[in-house]
């Protein structure tokens, strides 16, 4: 398995973008994440380099939906003041949960603050296990 510093910041923010716009690859060699806007005619160099080196990057997949919820109610599953937990689950009637859930947090900073810390570790332990399943042991930098 080969080893690879990845800038963890960046892998997040891909893993994360729901725009349908953007595509995000790894370079296997750099550990950078590279974004590809499919409006931008600028980053067409670096669509014609990852086509060229297919083997080089490696392509990042969105967040499902699924496992948005299935964090958000882990999270909320943490949650042990009662009147938060009894009013978390509204954020799930929004379309934009997760921002409805930070909203919700706002008025509680120390559970925003968690909650963000347990999102970053939920998401890293996604990404270590894809990049694992794709031959590449991670070292988060």
């Amino acid at each position: 398995m080969d080893k690879l510093r990845v800038a963890t910041k960046d892998i997040i923010f891909a893993w994360l973008d729901d725009s349908q716009d953007n595509s995000y690859y790894l370079d296997k060699i750099e550990g950078e994440t590279r974004m590809v806007n499919r409006n931008l005619i600028e980053l067409r160099d670096l669509t014609d380099e990852i086509e060229k080196n297919s083997t080089r990057y490696l392509y990042v997949p969105k967040l499902t939906k699924e496992d948005l919820l299935e964090d958000l109610n882990s999270f909320l599953d943490t949650v042990e003041k009662a009147d938060l937990k009894s009013i978390l689950p509204i954020a799930f009637e929004s379309p934009h949960k997760v921002s409805a859930f930070r909203k919700i947090l706002e008025k509680h900073p120390e559970e925003l603050q968690r909650f963000e810390e347990f999102r970053e570790k939920s998401m890293l332990t996604r990404i270590e296990k894809w990049l694992k399943a794709n031959g590449i042991e991670p070292s988060f930098k």
